[in-house]
């Protein structure tokens, strides 16, 4: 299957494989188990384990959108205090071990 920018495509596609007799069995069992063909059975486990499709491109205004949305799904979390970021604490003397 290839996705236009505008449209989606159905291309079809004859692959041959050389799988080994006992990859080839289980295939086969299973296309019996369900009533389907082979070719179905194939066909399935490829769409299941197809790499995701490459992002489209974005527009700054779709990624600006995307990123405010994402930054609102994140959970609020406690402000640190002044104190608590000042160099003074993180950065004790020696002798204060």
């Amino acid at each position: 299957m290839v996705l236009a920018p505008s449209k989606r495509e159905v291309l079809a596609m004859t692959i041959n494989l050389e799988l080994p007799p006992e990859v080839e069995a289980d295939f086969m069992a299973q296309a019996r188990a369900k009533g389907v063909s082979l070719g179905a059975v194939l066909q399935s486990c490829l769409i299941q384990h197809a790499p995701p499709a490459a992002p489209s491109q974005m527009s700054v205004e779709e990624w600006e959108k995307a990123f405010d949305e994402w930054l609102d799904s994140l959970p609020e979390l406690p402000t640190l205090s002044d104190e608590a970021i000042s160099r003074e604490s993180i950065y004790a003397r020696e002798d204060e071990w």
